[in-house]
C-alpha cells in the first residue's frame, strides 16, 4: 500500500472511529501526540485531546452517531476529507454557548477537514464544520430563505 492510500486510510478511521464508534483511543494512534490543530475562530491547539473532547461533545448530544465519508483527495503529505455526520438529538448537547436539552430532532452535518501526514500519523490539521446547518436544525438559528427561481 502506497503513503497516499495508508494517509486515506487513516483519516477514514478518525473519522469512523473516534467520532462514529466513540473510540477515543484511536486518536492516539492516528494523530502525533503533538498534533496542532486549526479550527475557524479558536487559536490553534496542540495535542489529541481537543479531538477526543469534540467527538465526545457530539456523541453525548447525538448518541447514535453515525459518520459517512463521502470525498478524499490525497496529494503529497495532505489528505482532504469531506464527511456527514448524522443523529438523532437526545441528549444533552455541549455548545460553546451553553448545553442545548435534547430535542429528538434528526441532525446531519458536514465537515471538510485537511490532514497532514508525516511518518504515518497526522501531525496539523484543519477543519470547518458545518456549524449553521446544525444550529439551524437544532432551532438555535432561523433556517436560510428559499432558494428563488
Amino acid at each position: 500500500m502506497n503513503d497516499l492510500q495508508a494517509n486515506k486510510d487513516a483519516s477514514r478511521r478518525l473519522y469512523e472511529e473516534v467520532f462514529g464508534r466513540g473510540n477515543l483511543e484511536a486518536a492516539d494512534e492516528i494523530m502525533a501526540a503533538d498534533i496542532v490543530s486549526h479550527g475557524p475562530g479558536v487559536p490553534p491547539l496542540v495535542g489529541t485531546a481537543q479531538i477526543k473532547r469534540q467527538a465526545q461533545l457530539l456523541r453525548g448530544g447525538l448518541p447514535d452517531l453515525a459518520v459517512a465519508l463521502n470525498d478524499q483527495i490525497a496529494e503529497e503529505d495532505r489528505v482532504c476529507s469531506r464527511w456527514t455526520g448524522t443523529g438523532t438529538h437526545t441528549g444533552d448537547l455541549m455548545l460553546p454557548a451553553g448545553p442545548v436539552p435534547a430535542t429528538g430532532k434528526q441532525i446531519a452535518f458536514d465537515e471538510i477537514r485537511i490532514d497532514r501526514y508525516l511518518d504515518g500519523r497526522i501531525v496539523e490539521s484543519w477543519f470547518i464544520p458545518d456549524r449553521f446547518t446544525m444550529w439551524s436544525a437544532l432551532g438555535l438559528i432561523g433556517a436560510p430563505p428559499a432558494a428563488r427561481s
